[in-house]
């Protein structure tokens, strides 16, 4: 049996899942017993994969072929040091070099307790995508938004990107 954080994981990539194929009315899944299969120390696994397979363990959602393009990593906890955006949040700044460790337009979602999911992406791609009325600069590198926000106004964008994409 799953640990109780685990599942509470597990539970927040379905959300999370379930969420996009709404929005995008295409179909995200979970990728079963997600973790690092092909990221980090076992990125040269991903070479020998096919694009079928890589579609299938880069991540923690297996996107649609439509977003072949897209990684998306989401991370679940009970807390959260907001206060630390404002300088240097450690725990962000770990699960955004998890993000980024792709070739592929990332997204890193994150559900705090009792808060509404965010998003954080590299601020590269501002200039391709809209950003909501609410968000803010990390790092100079990085924006943070409300999930939602940001996929309601950029799922056309998003989409249109991947027919471009090398």
């Amino acid at each position: 049996m799953p640990s109780a954080s685990k599942s509470k994981g597990n539970r927040g990539e379905r959300a999370v899942a379930d969420r996009l194929s709404e929005i995008f009315n295409l179909n995200f899944e979970r990728v079963p017993n997600s973790g690092a299969f092909v990221g980090g120390k076992n990125s040269e696994r991903l070479a020998r994969l096919s694009k079928s397979q890589q579609l299938l363990t880069e991540g923690d959602l297996i996107v649609p072929e439509e977003l072949h393009h897209m990684n998306i990593e989401c991370k679940t906890y009970k807390d959260f040091s907001w206060k630390s955006l404002l300088t240097t949040n450690k725990q962000l700044e770990d699960w955004i070099s998890q993000a980024e460790d792709t070739q592929k337009l990332w997204f890193l979602t994150f559900k705090i307790n009792y808060c509404d999911t965010c998003l954080v992406f590299s601020r590269t791609y501002v200039g391709e995508l809209e950003l909501p009325h609410s968000y803010l600069n990390y790092k100079r590198d990085y924006i943070v938004c409300n999930f939602e926000d940001f996929f309601k106004i950029n799922s056309d964008k998003v989409l249109q990107m991947g027919k471009n994409w090398l």
